[in-house]
């Protein structure tokens, strides 16, 4: 009865801290957009008594292609590789290519000039990697957007258990579109820390340390973001800064800043006064941070405020079917 019972509590735990980042993801973007694009002193003007809720936000041209509450892109995305795994069994990339492709023509908002640049060729959906690996190079190798480690936050939920996997899946999924190694190395860090949340791991310098050693072997920068984000504060990393707002280390940066958090709401709300890509810098260390904190720490305000609740439910049942 005591291992039934103690089995029963560890999925308890498990199914709370993957809501937690499938929720945490959702909300970060959707609270993230209120500052989208903006810089610290538009902030001001758009939000001279603060900001904190979905009600709040000023519906100019850009924002108002969603509803309060709604999210953008980086959880679109997001769930197109979750329902790929789940369709799969897997993670397959031209069936994550499929779906992301079937997303952007369907009437997809907000989709990024990199990601928009790999969709548009006509052998995306038949190499997706290939192609990839060609814009980036036709880019002069210089293209390092934050398109991968917007969405890779499920990567961490599926094989969670084994992390050799989940470096190979978030690889496999960044290079879809993004195929820099700084994106790849972005979208691995963030994988491997929720899997490691997932995995019962509570120490935060363990998690920085194992993440810094497996990222190195990929992109030898991604360590001094990681640095920047346990030591220094999250204004260092300039998230509004007009030419870099959309560079993949300064969401992943973002990221691991809130991880060394324990208040979500004060977190989220710290990155979204910073501007820049707030919606993906929220995105991502919603999902982090939702792995830390569990699903029943998330502001009950901004749950009660996200649209589309069914849809994520219904998602993430499918998703905890297939999670041991």
């Amino acid at each position: 009865m005591r291992k039934v019972l103690g089995e029963n509590h560890r999925r308890a735990v498990l199914i709370d801290k993957i809501k937690g980042v499938i929720y945490g993801h959702a909300i970060g973007d959707a609270i993230g957009l209120a500052t989208e694009f903006l810089d610290k002193n538009a902030y001001k003007v758009y939000y001279p008594d603060g900001f904190s809720d979905y009600s709040q936000m000023v519906m100019d041209r850009h924002r108002s292609r969603w509803k309060p509450g709604e999210w953008t892109d980086d959880t679109d995305q997001m769930l197109c590789i979750l329902k790929s795994i789940v369709e799969k069994k897997e993670v397959e990339p031209k069936a994550i290519a499929k779906r992301i492709f079937d997303w952007a023509y369907g009437g997809g908002k907000g989709i990024g000039r990199t990601v928009y640049g790999v969709i548009s060729s006509p052998s995306f959906l038949f190499e997706p990697h290939e192609t990839a690996q060609r814009i980036w190079i036709s880019s002069g190798k210089k293209a390092a957007a934050n398109g991968a480690v917007m969405r890779t936050s499920v990567l961490g939920v599926w094989n969670y258990n084994d992390f050799d996997e989940v470096k190979k899946n978030a690889e496999i999924a960044a290079k879809v579109t993004h195929f820099d190694p700084r994106c790849v190395a972005s979208a691995v860090a963030v994988s491997l820390a929720i899997a490691q949340l997932l995995g019962g791991e509570t120490d935060i310098d363990s998690i920085f340390s194992f993440v810094q050693k497996e990222v190195d072997q990929i992109d030898a920068q991604a360590k001094d973001y990681l640095y920047m984000a346990r030591l220094s504060g999250l204004s260092a990393f300039q998230l509004d800064a007009k030419d870099s707002i959309g560079y993949t280390y300064k969401a992943m940066g973002a990221g691991f800043w809130a991880l060394t958090q324990n208040d979500f709401k004060k977190a989220i709300l710290e990155i979204v006064r910073e501007c820049g890509d707030a919606d993906t810098n929220a995105a991502v260390a919603g999902g982090l941070l939702g792995a830390k904190v569990g699903f029943k720490r998330l502001p009950s305000d901004w749950m009660k405020g996200l649209r589309n609740k069914t849809v994520l439910d219904r998602h993430i049942e499918r998703l905890l079917d297939i999670v041991e």
